[in-house]
């Protein structure tokens, strides 16, 4: 089979149909893959704006060597620090972790949970009036900044958004026993949340989407861990299916595709994602007991991004065997296959594996 460009390699993953090699999808988070291809250095960090501009150039600049298809695209928190934000939050951010995490919350009851996401939902409508009274300033702002990221990732398709509807966002916000408790005592609150972020996320959609910038979106809400759901299937189906269904027909209105993304074993709800019309499932999370083998043949139809275990392999095994899980998954999932980590390659895996995925990723499937 001839060549093909990264467009052309994704479009036809997308819709199942054979390549002329399996396409590498990950969001690269790791320093030793960014200093790989960069001739084996990073600037030391430091906050300035000369520093922030090198390290996204170099990030991208891996980002387009390494990759097919990504998201996300950054080198990630610059300084090992605290803060607080305008509403009392506090903040770690860790340039290692290449990420920030919530330390502390301006309340400690139910009470307070309730008023903060009170005011959460009327800043979401607020959002959402803004973008429907002006759609066009919110298209040239956004595509101004997904384009800026395209010139650092060369020919690398990026997703062209990243919508839930906003489970992820208010379950993290207010910490899950706060949120449970929120569920159990006064659901419709809850409820409302959910769907002004999904109106909000809509909007956006309808002002935003350009199948020409990308083919594919990614919709997302992490529903699940190990063996099991974190929330009840008749939860998810009278609040999270039914929203995410419509998410995903307004991004289909307008001829993009959506990967699903949530950790954990989700075969509990496989029909109803389904259902929901999502078009391909991410990160197929193996330690979790998902199978590569077990949903392609359950769901045929569906693209698949992920399964190569990023806790455990990508992170403590050797390149052979990661090469093995590559050919394995290969065998299980192609065509409609990604190959990725599962979730990220982050600053946990060993550059000596990764470059191993890469190679697997590279190889032609017709030699």
């Amino acid at each position: 089979m001839m060549a093909m460009t990264k467009r052309e390699r994704v479009e036809r993953t997308l819709a199942c149909r054979e390549t002329d090699r399996v396409p590498l999808y990950d969001l690269l988070r790791n320093d030793a893959v960014f200093a790989h291809f960069n001739g084996g250095r990073l600037p030391a960090l430091a906050i300035n704006e000369e520093t922030a501009a090198e390290l996204q150039r170099i990030a991208g600049q891996a980002v387009s060597a390494m990759l097919d298809m990504t998201r996300s695209v950054g080198f990630g928190p610059l300084e090992e620090k605290k803060y607080v934000d305008r509403f009392g939050f506090v903040w770690h951010d860790s340039p290692f972790e290449k990420t920030s995490w919530l330390v502390s919350r301006p309340f400690d009851d139910e009470a307070g949970a309730a008023e903060f996401l009170a005011g959460w939902i009327e800043r979401m409508r607020e959002d959402t009036a803004t973008i429907t009274r002006n759609p066009t300033a919110h298209r040239e702002s956004y595509h101004h900044a997904f384009l800026d990221t395209q010139a650092r990732i060369g020919d690398t398709v990026n997703l062209l958004a990243q919508h839930g509807i906003g489970l992820d966002d208010i379950r993290h916000l207010l910490g899950l026993e706060l949120f449970s408790y929120l569920v159990a005592d006064d659901c419709s609150l809850i409820s409302e949340a959910l769907e002004v972020c999904t109106e909000r996320n809509i909007a956006e959609c309808h002002a935003v989407a350009d199948a020409g910038l990308s083919p594919v979106v990614l919709t997302y809400g992490d529903i699940a861990y190990k063996n099991r759901l974190l929330h009840s299937p008749e939860f998810l189906r009278a609040e999270f299916f039914p929203r995410l269904a419509r998410l995903n027909a307004a991004w289909h209105e307008h001829g993009l595709l959506c990967l699903f993304h949530s950790d954990g074993y989700l075969m509990e709800v496989m029909d109803d994602l389904v259902a929901a019309g999502i078009d391909g499932l991410n990160p197929i999370e193996i330690v979790a007991g998902m199978s590569l083998k077990e949903v392609r043949e359950r769901y045929p139809r569906l693209f698949l991004a992920g399964g190569i275990d990023m806790s455990q392999l990508l992170s403590r095994g050797t390149p052979e065997e990661v090469r093995e899980t590559c050919r394995q998954a290969i065998r299980d999932a192609y065509p409609g296959y990604f190959m990725g980590s599962t979730t990220e390659a982050d600053n946990s895996c060993r550059l000596e594996n990764l470059l191993a995925m890469y190679e697997m990723a590279q190889e032609s499937l017709s030699s």
